[in-house]
């Protein structure tokens, strides 16, 4: 049956497919990014390599000179060997031309320049056909600048030959044809190089766009997740939080602890120093928080002065070391050069998830501890009592 199981298995794993993956990694590279540039590199040998065996031909029926088709092999062919490895290494992957599409235009340019000096009389405008192919071919990599230097360098580079062919040797490069030649490419290439100038702005102009788009959407992200003020995660990040560590807690059986902070006597800091001195002890608690707690742990405002941490894999002994920690960190750290001697105190009420129950249980009874934390002094932990004791 196509449904099988067993034959889909066998299809992810056929050594045909597995082995032609390999090769196809091995020739091309090893990511997304390589593999498109050295496919590009290998759609342009294979163009060369066209060309070769064209100008052979025409070598053979007297259109271009006999010597021409060996000179356009051994230089192409060579080049685009060393145009391959260096980007398949990923020698060029930091530079700005990771593809080296301005050395190889370059390059080309050179080729039919060449080949525009061996071909005959009557049928030396072919070559001009490719030099639109090569303007064309790079208006897809290149900046606008890059696209209309090439075009008029290219338009240049030609003028001059056929000036300096016709006055070399007039007879079998005339120098009448050669001008109207070079009328029809003065006439054509303003056209392919404005084109070519255009397709690049506006691909320049839509990845602009696109990074400012992106850019854009993480800033929606981060604010969607993030306080503004503290730059902590905020309370509905903390609440998919915690739903996620219960799930995990029933399927795997993986326990951790909430620690309930509440900033002590926060109202008082408001009224003798100003909120700007309040909004500053939020951030130093907020710093202090992820200096001192673990990456794995996870921090966020839950409401105004007070806050919630999550720590996975944690009894309730090391939470409460934890929260020693950023106590001492906080006893040492100033909040506004306002108040010299204002320091953040905190009390905590911590839980640990460890018998089956939701959220909202896991919250009450952090919040009860936190409450005889409060009822005990302030500037100090409770632990939550046990589930069903």
């Amino acid at each position: 049956m196509s449904g099988n199981p067993a034959t889909s298995v066998a299809e992810e794993h056929d050594p045909v497919i597995e082995a032609i993956s390999r090769l196809a990694a091995f020739v091309f590279g090893p990511d997304r990014a390589t593999r498109l540039r050295t496919a590009a590199i290998l759609l342009c040998a294979v163009m060369y390599l066209i060309c070769c065996l064209a100008s052979r031909m025409a070598a053979d029926i007297g259109v271009m000179r006999s010597f021409a088709p060996a000179w356009l092999a051994w230089t192409s062919l060579p080049a685009y060997v060393v145009f391959f490895l260096l980007v398949r290494s990923g020698r060029t992957r930091r530079l700005k031309d990771p593809t080296l599409m301005i050395p190889q235009n370059v390059f080309a340019l050179l080729a039919i320049a060449f080949a525009y000096t061996a071909v005959g009389p009557h049928d030396r405008g072919l070559v001009l056909v490719l030099l639109a192919l090569v303007t064309v071919f790079g208006m897809y990599t290149h900046t606008p600048k890059q696209s209309a230097a090439i075009g008029i360098v290219a338009t240049l580079v030609l003028a001059a030959i056929m000036g300096i062919l016709s006055w070399l040797d007039p007879v079998y490069y005339p120098p009448a044809h050669e001008l109207i030649r070079f009328e029809l490419l003065a006439g054509s290439m303003p056209v392919v190089v404005l084109s070519a100038y255009r397709l690049s702005t506006w691909r320049e102009r839509v990845a602009t766009q696109r990074r400012d788009l992106r850019l854009a959407l993480e800033q929606v992200q981060k604010l969607a997740v993030r306080d503004v003020l503290t730059g902590l995660y905020n309370r509905r990040f903390m609440q998919e939080k915690l739903d996620q560590s219960v799930k995990r807690f029933d399927r795997y059986g993986e326990r951790f602890a909430v620690a309930l902070i509440d900033l002590d006597h926060f109202k008082q800091v408001n009224d003798q120093h100003g909120h700007k001195v309040g909004d500053e002890a939020l951030q130093a608690f907020a710093s202090a928080a992820m200096l001192v707690l673990r990456e794995t742990d996870t921090v966020a405002r839950w409401g105004g002065e007070e806050f919630l941490v999550v720590l996975p894999n944690a009894t309730a002994g090391k939470a409460a070391v934890a929260m020693r920690r950023l106590r001492e960190a906080l006893s040492h750290t100033p909040v506004s050069a306002s108040a010299p001697g204002l320091r953040v105190r905190f009390s905590s009420g911590i839980a640990v998830h460890e018998a089956p129950g939701n959220v909202a249980q896991i919250l009450e009874r952090a919040d009860k501890a936190l409450y005889q934390a409060k009822r005990s002094g302030r500037d100090r932990d409770a632990l939550a009592a046990r589930t069903g004791t």
